[in-house]
């Protein structure tokens, strides 16, 4: 009875230990800022390789601003993010790029249709 008893106090002092860790958190400012190199990048530019290169993040954005993109020259002023029509364009997107990671990303783009 006694090591139930201890081992529920462990449980407790666990759970408060990550509570205040957890609020301590949300008092700390923290700053993400990026490097100059990631503040720029010329999206009509963007090559199949460099896009293969970006991480997960940087992958989704160029998706969403590509997205975006198509939407305008398609004349449909209304974009409303689809996840799953997003990933869908990502993976056809990098499936393109491992063929030809020379070829520009915009030259892919046209043939997204909705």
């Amino acid at each position: 009875m006694l090591q139930n008893f201890i081992m529920q106090f462990k449980f407790i002092l666990l759970k408060a230990a990550v509570a205040a860790m957890t609020i301590a958190s949300a008092f700390y400012p923290t700053t993400v800022t990026a490097s100059d190199d990631d503040k720029i990048k010329n999206m009509s530019q963007l090559t199949c390789e460099e896009f293969l290169d970006m991480g997960m993040m940087q992958k989704i954005m160029s998706v969403v601003w590509l997205s975006g993109w198509t939407s305008k020259e398609e004349e449909r002023y209304m974009f409303a993010p689809d996840r799953k029509l997003l990933s869908n364009k990502e993976d056809l997107l990098e499936q393109y790029c491992q063929n030809n990671q020379q070829d520009l990303v915009l030259n892919q783009v046209p043939d997204w249709k909705y």
